[in-house]
């Protein structure tokens, strides 16, 4: 019932690729990845399995992971219109809006009838031509966008504004541009906590924590970005029902904020 059998007594890899299109339509997004890994294990060349799995990835959030496979299936097969729409799609959700024109641009030559390729290339052209020029601007955007309540807007806005400091170059994890980096993940992370995405906000404290501990003691504004990583991070445990990992968020922003009453 599960399809071909291999010689080493395994199932071939479409059944397995179809079986992850099930979990996928049910909206069972973790399982579909374990069958299209499966099926990839089994066909390192199924370049349209890889878009599938991008697919799932990126409708669990999982952008960079999303984008990985996308890349990977256009580099198997260079004319595949799908690979290049998903990673357009992943790219514009992780804020990195020229890469996304490009990748459309690309769908588009394989595939010139697709309105959807189309409609969504004009629409990152007009955010382009709207888009901020610095990463300070893009966090006061952003920062506007949190006061409003519009946590998914100010998330995409400080994405770019960590994409313009990439482009901008120079130490971009030291002096003030770190700082910058740490605090565009540390409020990326209140909107995330706001929208009930705790793994998530885990992953980007833990990001900034890191940023934060290499621009040393002295650095403007570290001890504050400190205690509201680890704040947010202990709150968003709290919630996954990690309380020992929680607790010691929290004791660590006390130790270095002790009026701090949240914690």
């Amino acid at each position: 019932s599960g399809g071909p059998v291999q010689p080493d007594g395994t199932v071939g890899p479409r059944p397995l690729h179809q079986r992850g299109n099930s979990f996928y339509v049910r909206h069972q997004f973790a399982q579909a990845i374990d069958f299209y890994t499966q099926a990839i294990d089994a066909n390192p060349a199924a370049y349209d399995v890889y878009t599938n799995r991008a697919a799932a990835h990126a409708a669990l959030k999982m952008f960079e992971e999303g984008l990985a496979d996308a890349e990977e299936a256009v580099r198997l097969r260079p004319d595949w219109a799908k690979g290049h729409w998903r990673a357009g799609t992943c790219l514009v959700c992780l804020g990195r809006n020229k890469e996304a024109a490009v990748a459309f641009e690309r769908g588009l030559e394989s595939s010139p009838d697709s309105e959807q390729m189309r409609s969504e290339l004009e629409r990152v052209r007009s955010v382009l031509r709207a888009a901020p020029s610095s990463a300070e601007e893009a966090k006061r955007r952003g920062n506007d966008h949190f006061r409003d309540g519009s946590f998914e807007r100010a998330i995409s806005m400080y994405r770019e504004a960590l994409s313009l400091l990439d482009e901008e170059g120079g130490d971009v994890r030291g002096g003030e541009a770190g700082a910058l980096r740490a605090a565009l993940l540390v409020n990326t992370a209140e909107c995330q906590r706001q929208l009930g995405e705790y793994e998530e906000v885990a992953r980007t404290c833990g990001e900034a924590l890191e940023i934060l501990e290499e621009l040393g003691e002295d650095s403007r504004g570290r001890s504050a970005l400190v205690v509201k990583a680890h704040l947010r991070r202990g709150l968003a445990l709290e919630r996954m029902e990690d309380y020992s990992c929680a607790r010691l968020d929290f004791k660590r922003s006390i130790e270095m904020e002790p009026t701090n009453h949240i914690a």
